[in-house]
């Protein structure tokens, strides 16, 4: 998440939630429903799959992962990385305090093995809108979209 709100200091919680999906889990990329122009990325998504296993349902992932990020998100909102009353009001903004080095070590390499996995979240999949027929919500089908104010 603080890899996220590096690049993009201001977004709704459920599009964080949706990115930090992808950038746990690089492979699942494959199959969102993307536009033309992004689909390139899908070869390079597959290959990225977890020899082992990857998650058996991505929906019931994404659903399971939801109690841990609400603690992350809180943990760095108390520790003032992210601002407070933006996240009581559903979006997320990094804040000017940095974060411990420490810290920083132990995130994921931007530029490892799935570095262009990592900026494609960061870029072009945050570029795309959450909400409405085309959203990420939609596009992931990780969230009910149908409903959404657009």
């Amino acid at each position: 998440m603080t890899l996220i709100t590096q690049t993009i200091r201001e977004l709704e919680y459920s599009k964080l939630r949706i990115l930090d999906f992808y950038l746990c889990f690089p492979a699942e990329i494959a199959s969102i429903e993307l536009p033309k122009n992004l689909q390139a990325i899908r070869p390079l998504a597959r290959e990225a799959a977890n020899k082992f296993r990857g998650p058996v349902s991505s929906l019931r992932t994404f659903r399971d992962l939801e109690q841990i990020q609400n603690s992350a998100t809180r943990l760095l909102a108390a520790s003032d990385v992210f601002d407070s009353k933006k996240l009581e009001e559903g979006s997320i903004c990094r804040t000017t305090r940095a974060v411990s080095a420490e810290f920083i070590r132990s995130t994921p390499d931007p530029t490892g093995p799935t570095g262009v996995l990592t900026k494609f979240v960061l870029t072009q999949l945050s570029a795309l809108p959450l909400r409405g027929t085309g959203g990420l919500k939609q596009r992931s089908g990780l969230m009910e979209y149908r409903y959404d104010p657009v």
